[in-house]
């Protein structure tokens, strides 16, 4: 019994979501309205509207949403209601917006086969691999038929029709009688089982070797990063490497001695250092030596010849005095 009674609690559930929906649609007629998704959520109903025209669904300072609201509060029972008003990017790819324009095309005395191929014509020019408009009731007479226009490839039975294939219906009210109206179409990027695709393996090895040093490229790096230490005042700092520098870095990799075989190494020259500066300090007195000796050396000046050209000069004084 319990089994019964939850049972008809979804059934009650599902009539009621149908009853708003078909509310709305009459409603937003005017505004172009595609779908309409209902969701509940633990603050209340969520009710998603796609429509051509938000404009026209959300009115003059959002009036005509507020009587929705209060519609669906009232008739229908709904708890905490929130439409949320989205617009439709492409009309010419949604089938119910199609199915509405060409019955509304029909009422207003627009002959079937024009309406039809003009919404023809506009789903495939958006895009759509393949659409399929039926008309039916009386079209050219008081016996009923149906036409149906057809381009592109369309999907008749299997999975294909059920999952990518679109349906819209409607209907037109005309003085011969009821018309109804079904559009079916598939829209663009919809890939179908029966489609196979032929790889070329030169670009298959290629992308494989790509990835392969990819790979090989990261692994060296994990490895270096790892491996690779610098020592600062005795503490172990490791450094980060770019993959671009991994290469450089793997030609002037060398083996690195433990820290305290490096302090010994550091002591050593230190002390041959402090050797080669005692060294040196004997060598530094020279200089100034051999700058006193070099005067000294310089004093017998050769070009001074005025000592012995005296006593030939006083010799001809002398003469010249005789004479």
């Amino acid at each position: 019994m319990r089994l019964v009674g939850i049972e008809r609690k979804f059934i009650a559930d599902n009539f009621r979501k149908l009853e708003v929906k078909e509310f709305l649609e009459k409603g937003l007629e005017r505004a172009g309205c595609g779908e309409i998704d209902i969701q509940r959520t633990p603050l209340g109903t969520r009710i998603i509207v796609y429509a051509q025209r938000p404009g026209l669904v959300i009115g003059r300072k959002g009036g005509s949403i507020r009587k929705s609201t209060s519609i669906l509060k009232t008739r229908y029972h709904i708890d905490n209601p929130q439409i949320e008003v989205n617009e439709l990017e492409i009309s010419e790819l949604n089938a119910k917006v199609m199915a509405k324009s060409v019955t509304s095309a029909i009422e207003r005395g627009i002959h079937f086969r024009r309406a039809a191929y003009t919404a023809l014509r506009r789903i495939m020019e958006a895009g759509a691999r393949g659409a399929e408009i039926e008309v039916s009731g009386k079209l050219t007479g008081d016996r009923a038929k149906t036409v149906k226009f057809v381009d592109g490839s369309m999907k008749h039975c299997g999975e294909p029709a059920l999952m990518c294939v679109e349906k819209g219906q409607a209907t037109a009210s005309p003085k011969p009688g009821i018309t109804g109206v079904t559009v079916k179409l598939i829209p663009p990027g919809v890939r179908l089982p029966d489609e196979i695709e032929f790889l070329d393996r030169e670009k298959i090895e290629a992308e494989k070797k790509a990835k392969d040093v990819k790979d090989d490229i990261e692994k060296l790096v994990e490895d270096i990063q790892e491996e690779i230490a610098v020592i600062d005042d005795g503490k172990v700092v490791s450094k980060t490497i770019k993959p671009e520098k991994v290469k450089r870095k793997a030609r002037k990799k060398k083996i690195k001695e433990e820290p305290e075989e490096l302090e010994g190494v550091e002591e050593e020259k230190k002390e041959e250092a402090k050797a080669k500066k005692v060294e040196k300090v004997p060598k530094k007195t020279k200089p100034p030596e051999k700058a006193t000796k070099k005067p000294k050396a310089a004093k017998p000046v050769k070009k001074k010849t005025a000592p012995k050209s005296k006593p030939a000069k006083e010799a001809k004084k002398d003469g010249n005095t005789e004479k």
